[in-house]
């Protein structure tokens, strides 16, 4: 009855006492559901009606806290700048059978990972979709797809190149460029890196990516460069312009684009 649903239990999480509502355990939790609807009987009450012991469990309370806030408000979150506690949360939601939590947290890993703003079916579509890519939830926690795939990824990529660096979007590198989609597509956490070394020269990246992002301003780079004292010498034009397009087949763009690029640098040399 609701007198029973709304008896408070005492939860001792490693050390930690939480009470909590025995109804709020149950409903979200099969651990606690299996627990607590076999041990906890009106005889196990004190003097004042309320229950007399704690049950332990020997497991991380900061974790709980986590988990203990979706089975009271139904809102998943996970604290993005504690990597460590996010682990130990994911794990412990799986321990506790805490399966609305993990639906959730899966649907949305799937929807990021796929790179779609929302879910093609429904939550439980998508977390079953996860566990077919990615087998168990200790497997995706071990192999760093949870929790960095939960949050959202950035768009901005830092490409450091010498001592310069310059800034890209990932969604236009990966539409344009076999080269950087191998590198940020090849596995699913590679999208959500925000750095890269490059070994290139950087007068050569900066004029690449310009391309790729805004033709005109790799024009107008060009031009500046060529207009330099080093640009007045036609052995520094060809090495150069020659440096760019080797870089650019490296990149590989899609065959007209690529055209429009060679197009774009070719009159800029002749200019």
């Amino acid at each position: 009855d609701d007198g029973v649903s709304i008896e408070p239990v005492n939860v001792d999480m490693g050390g930690v006492l939480f009470r909590v509502s025995k109804i709020t355990l149950m409903d979200n939790s099969s651990y606690f559901e299996s627990l607590l609807s076999d041990r906890w009987k009106i005889d196990d009450k004190d003097s004042d009606g309320e229950s007399s012991d704690a049950v332990f469990v020997d497991q991380d309370p900061k974790a709980f806290e986590v988990l203990l806030n979706y089975m009271r408000c139904g809102m998943v979150y996970l604290p993005r700048d504690e990597p460590y506690l996010c682990r130990k949360t994911l794990m412990l939601a799986e321990y506790l059978g805490v399966h609305g939590f993990l639906v959730t947290v899966k649907a949305i890993t799937m929807k990021n990972v796929s790179r779609r703003d929302d879910y093609l079916t429904d939550e439980a579509s998508e977390a079953a979709q996860f566990d077919v890519r990615f087998g168990s939830l200790r497997a995706a926690v071990n192999d760093g797809l949870l929790p960095t795939c939960y949050f959202p990824p950035g768009d901005s990529l830092k490409i450091r190149v010498s001592d310069r660096v310059f800034h890209a979007s990932k969604s236009i590198l990966v539409q344009k460029s076999e080269y950087f989609s191998r590198l940020l597509t090849s596995n699913p956490v590679d999208y959500w890196r925000e750095e890269y070394v490059s070994g290139e020269n950087p007068d050569v990246m900066e004029v690449a990516l310009q391309m790729l992002s805004s033709p005109n301003s790799a024009f107008t780079t060009m031009t500046e460069k060529f207009h330099g004292v080093e640009g007045r010498s036609v052995k520094f034009r060809h090495f150069y312009v020659q440096a760019i397009l080797t870089w650019l087949d490296k990149l590989g763009l899609p065959a007209d684009f690529r055209d429009n690029c060679v197009q774009t640098i070719t009159h800029t040399f002749n200019a």
